[in-house]
């Protein structure tokens, strides 16, 4: 777990470093572009981190390819990667089918919709956030707990990571002419406030654990996340489209099978997950026994 540790303290370190470098960091942007104070800390942080996690995995000895989960040649990694994508879109189906057959999401009505225009953004939104998170997640972090601590913990441990990073907070908001030095601070102290009442997202942070452990046994079992993006790439789509074409109707009766964090990851996905999870688990290791 010692690696485990490191890159957990990497991002600790980013995000102090990050809200120290807020106020001259706002100062630079305000002479192009007037932005939050949140998002200017928080691309500091990435910018801090992304440096950061390029030089510990290599001090680590993880920047080659098969550790950072692109060890396949090109042609079965775009085929795995297809697959991927394809299989995300029909695993995703059933829990879409089942949220609007509940009636818990309702067709959005009364404005124009622009097809092409909301699946391309879906598209494109769902694979850069799949190649980044993949990438970090399933790739070199699964790779350094794994070569440490073993299969098991490296499938538990950073799908715990992936999740508790969804419910960060720390949006602010302050006049240009009061942004000071220590907003970044008081941003960075804002990050947790979500987990002073964990039960209210208890239901999204399962299912997001849940997801991350099935990605990390796809990991596993093919040796790449080349599949690993594909069905990430597929959900944050499908999620993306869903949630500009429909709304939560919170008086429905079964309402409470979504959770808080995006109106479509909660109990209904948990339970989904973990059904996924657990056949492909089970199909994996008859085709290994298959094998021997």
């Amino acid at each position: 777990m010692r690696s485990f540790l490191l890159f957990v303290l990497l991002l600790a370190g980013a995000l102090i470093v990050g809200a120290a470098l807020t106020y001259p960091a706002w100062l630079l942007v305000s002479t192009i572009s007037i932005e939050p104070v949140h998002r200017v800390m928080n691309r500091v942080a990435m910018l801090l981190a992304l440096v950061g996690l390029v030089v510990l995995t290599r001090r680590l000895g993880l920047s080659n390819r098969d550790a950072l989960g692109y060890g396949l040649p090109r042609r079965p990694f775009v085929r795995q990667l297809a697959v991927g994508w394809i299989a995300g879109l029909a695993l995703m189906t059933p829990l879409v089918g089942l949220l609007l057959l509940l009636d818990i999401r309702e067709m959005r009505t009364g404005t124009t919709i622009e097809w092409g225009s909301i699946l391309l953004t879906g598209i494109l939104s769902g694979f850069a956030v799949a190649f980044i998170e993949e990438t970090f997640f399933r790739g070199v972090l699964f790779s350094a707990v794994r070569r440490t601590s073993g299969v098991l913990l490296a499938v538990v441990a950073p799908s715990v990571l992936y999740a508790a990073l969804h419910f960060l907070g720390g949006r602010l908001r302050v006049p240009a002419d009061e942004v000071a030095w220590y907003h970044g601070f008081l941003v960075l102290s804002r990050l947790f406030e979500r987990y002073a009442q964990p039960l209210a997202f208890a239901d999204s942070f399962l299912a997001l654990l849940m997801l991350g452990i099935l990605l990390a046994l796809v990991r596993w079992r093919t040796g790449a996340i080349a599949a690993c993006i594909g069905l990430h790439a597929a959900g944050v789509t499908m999620i993306a489209v869903l949630r500009k074409l429909t709304f939560v109707d919170e008086s429905a009766e079964h309402a409470a099978w979504v959770g808080s964090y995006d109106g479509v990851i909660g109990w209904a996905a948990l339970i989904w997950f973990a059904a996924i999870a657990l056949a492909y688990w089970n199909i994996a290791k008859r085709r290994e026994a298959v094998a021997t």
